[in-house]
C-alpha cells in the first residue's frame, strides 16, 4: 500500500515538473515574442521616423532649389534689363551739347543722298550729285548747325568708340564715333578735341569745350553708312 502511495506521489511529482517546465517554456516563448514586436515595432517606429526626416530634407532641399531658380531667373532679367539699357545708350539721341546753344541751321528734306565710300576722295566720302564737294554737301540738309556759347561742352550723343579725329577745312576738326550698332555720328569744331582716335566714350561725354565766346558746331549723324536728318533723333530723345 506505501509502495502505491510512493508511486502515485512520484506520478504526481513528475506530473507537476513537466506542467511547470511547460509553463516556463510558454513564458519564454511569450517573452521572446513580446520582444520580437517590440522590436519589430521600434524598427517600424525607427523607419518611419527616418523615413520623416528624409522627407523634410527633401522639402527643404527642393525649397532651396526653388529659391535659386528664382534668384537665377531674376539675375537673367536684371543682366538682358541691363543689356538692353546698355544698348539704348549706343542710340544717338538728343542733342550734342551740354549747357547754352541754339539751333541755327535745321535739315530738311533734299534730293541729295550721301553715303560712305571708297572712292579716292581724300575723305573717303562720295555724294550722289558730281556738281556738288563734300564739303558743300555737309552744309546741305543733313547737317545741323549748333551756335554755342562760352562754357558749354559738345557731347557725345551714345556710348560709342572714337573712329576717327582729324583736321576740318570748314569747321577746324572733325571727330567720328562709331556706336557700333549701324550708327555713327560726326561732330565738327574749331577747338581741340578731348579724346583721341580709338577712346571708348559714354553717352553725355565731352567732346569739345567751348573756351570762345560764340561758336559753331556741325553735327552729322549716320545710318549704315547712310546720312540721315539728325532731327529725327532729336525728336525720338523728346
Amino acid at each position: 500500500m506505501n509502495k502505491s502511495n510512493d508511486n502515485n506521489d512520484k506520478k504526481g511529482s513528475l506530473i507537476m515538473y513537466w506542467l511547470l517546465m511547460l509553463t516556463l517554456i510558454f513564458l519564454a516563448v511569450n517573452i521572446v515574442l513580446v520582444v520580437s514586436v517590440v522590436r519589430i515595432s521600434g524598427d517600424f517606429s525607427s523607419l518611419k521616423n527616418t523615413t520623416t526626416i528624409q522627407n523634410e530634407e527633401y522639402e527643404t532641399e527642393i525649397e532651396n532649389l526653388q529659391q535659386k531658380v528664382a534668384l537665377l531667373a531674376e539675375h537673367v532679367s536684371i543682366e538682358n534689363e541691363n543689356k538692353s539699357i546698355e544698348e539704348a545708350k549706343k542710340n544717338p539721341v538728343g542733342i550734342p551739347v551740354s549747357g547754352q546753344a541754339t539751333i541755327i541751321s535745321e535739315p530738311e528734306e533734299s534730293d541729295i543722298t550721301i553715303t560712305e565710300g571708297n572712292s579716292e576722295n581724300p575723305d573717303n566720302l562720295t555724294a550722289s550729285s558730281e556738281d556738288t564737294s563734300f564739303e558743300d554737301s555737309l552744309m546741305n540738309p543733313y547737317t545741323l548747325e549748333i551756335s554755342v556759347s562760352k562754357g558749354a561742352k559738345i557731347i557725345a550723343t551714345g556710348n560709342g568708340v572714337v573712329s576717327e579725329v582729324k583736321e576740318d577745312d570748314i569747321y577746324g576738326y572733325l571727330v567720328k564715333i562709331d556706336h557700333q550698332n549701324g550708327y555713327e555720328t560726326v561732330y565738327r569744331y574749331d577747338e581741340e578735341p578731348k579724346i583721341a582716335k580709338g577712346d571708348e566714350v559714354l553717352k553725355g561725354q565731352m567732346i569739345f569745350e567751348v573756351t570762345k565766346l560764340k561758336g559753331t558746331l556741325a553735327y552729322h549723324i549716320l545710318y549704315e553708312n547712310t546720312y540721315i536728318n539728325p532731327f529725327d533723333m532729336i525728336e525720338i530723345s523728346g
